[in-house]
């Protein structure tokens, strides 16, 4: 692809550096100079351009090119903070310098932070905190998505996660999996590593009939990634019913946490949860119930507290005077236990 750093593109957009790329695509970090003084940086962003130099056919070329602008139109009304923003006219062709053939290019918002796959190279695992405040927040940026289209390629290297904390579901692979899909149905045989990311991808995606189960697959898959630092290729499956075995690489996670994420990657896509609410639903009873637990040992000091003042009071009602070592005790406990529990209410009523 003769896209090099420092080349102009339609008189806009500057290129810094080669981000990445694949068989269909490759990106780049560019510069928009659009209305900006000279003398100003202007705004960075990720330009992505369809790579036709795999496609011999000009019908294969032609049916990659109509599903490319069909996924920019979706991204358009794709409108969540957890997705890449893409402007009206971020797309168009492009002819370099000393060729004849069109670029076809997409620019879209550059995400501040990093991967999912970087940042566990540097953390090792996460924890189960983590797990249900990311899963929490990809599932509600899915049922978005599945509004309109299906993502197809969800792994930790397409997950950004800002430095706020927040995260962004990137690269939608819809144009990847539609082309593949459609190459099979032309020629009849597989593609071969092309097919997407192993270890990720369920067994009717790979058929070429994704849904939105699949996409609950390698969500699942993706945060067995991300608790066990194992790839999910790696790790081994029941012979019988194909399940994954990950449960003993995580100690971390909670039975209930550990079921849900079974859940997801059910290896028949009519067992996985039916829609993003399913999913939602379950994460809300096991907060619940970590909440539930917590709640009790934040009240347990108040409980210490009574059972105290009741042990005083009934040794008082029985005529026997404890000693006056006993009643210091029993009051700087319960004065120690007071303390926090006063100053919360102090700071709920003075917020």
């Amino acid at each position: 692809m003769g896209i090099q750093p420092g080349n102009k593109i339609n008189n806009r957009y500057v290129v810094i550096k080669e981000l990445g790329g694949g068989g269909f695509s490759k990106t780049f970090e560019v510069e928009d100079r659009l209305g900006v003084n000279p003398n100003v940086p202007g705004k960075l962003q990720v330009l992505k351009v369809l790579n036709l130099a795999n496609f011999r056919k000009q019908s294969d070329r032609e049916k990659v090119v109509e599903l490319f602008e069909r996924e920019v139109e979706v991204l358009k009304r794709l409108k969540h903070q957890g997705i890449p923003q893409v402007e009206q006219d971020a797309y168009f062709r492009f002819i370099p310098q000393n060729s004849q053939e069109f670029f076809y290019c997409l620019v879209m918002e550059k995400i501040e932070g990093q991967n999912l796959g970087k940042w566990l190279q540097q953390n090792q695992s996460i924890t189960e905190q983590q797990a249900i405040d990311w899963l929490e927040q990809l599932v509600i940026i899915l049922e978005h998505v599945h509004s309109l289209c299906l993502h197809r390629d969800i792994k930790p290297e397409n997950i950004m996660l800002r430095p706020n904390g927040k995260l962004v579901l990137i690269d939608f692979g819809a144009v990847k999996a539609h082309t593949q899909t459609y190459i099979h149905q032309q020629q009849n045989n597989q593609i071969g590593t092309t097919i997407g990311s192993r270890g990720y991808w369920p067994q009717e995606q790979i058929d070429g009939k994704a849904n939105k189960q699949s996409d609950f697959f390698a969500l699942g898959r993706t945060f067995v990634h991300l608790l066990t630092n194992q790839l999910p290729s790696n790790l081994q499956e029941e012979a019988r019913t194909g399940k994954l075995i990950w449960r003993e690489q995580a100690a971390q996670v909670s039975p209930q946490l550990a079921d849900l994420i079974d859940w997801l990657i059910e290896p028949h896509w009519k067992n996985r949860p039916k829609t993003t609410q399913d999913i939602l639903q379950r994460l809300q009873g096991i907060k619940r119930t970590k909440r539930g637990s917590s709640s009790f040992w934040s009240s347990f000091p108040s409980l210490l507290s009574v059972c105290l003042n009741i042990i005083l009071l009934l040794l008082l009602r029985q005529g026997i005077q404890p000693s006056d070592g006993l009643i210091w005790l029993i009051f700087v406990v319960v004065l120690i236990i007071a303390i926090p529990i006063l100053y919360r209410i102090l700071s709920l009523v003075f917020k």
